[in-house]
């Protein structure tokens, strides 16, 4: 699933969403964060972001872990692709 060798266009098709762009600026800015948190800042539904976790936990932007019966998202600040540098300027919407 999180492979070690990554494409930019592979990075980029995953990241040409604004609703995925908008849940990795909360990520980044705001620290983990559950769904029902992220849905009230993005102000679009639930399952829709789960949707968008999903394929952004898939391509290793973010990491899971279960609290209880929660589950918290976090950015992966080792994201394993970091050659375009896509994560080294800020994040504007």
């Amino acid at each position: 699933m999180q492979n070690t060798k990554k494409t930019c266009a592979g990075c980029f098709r995953v990241l040409a969403d604004a609703t995925r762009m908008g849940i990795i600026k909360h990520l980044q800015e705001g620290g983990a964060q559950n769904v029902s948190a992220l849905t009230k800042l993005l102000r679009v539904s639930q399952p829709t972001v789960s949707h968008h976790l999903h394929r952004l936990a898939d391509a290793g932007y973010v990491t899971r872990t279960r609290l209880g019966k929660q589950i918290r998202y976090e950015f992966r600040k080792d994201y394993p692709c970091r050659g375009c540098g896509v994560f080294s300027a800020p994040i504007r919407s």
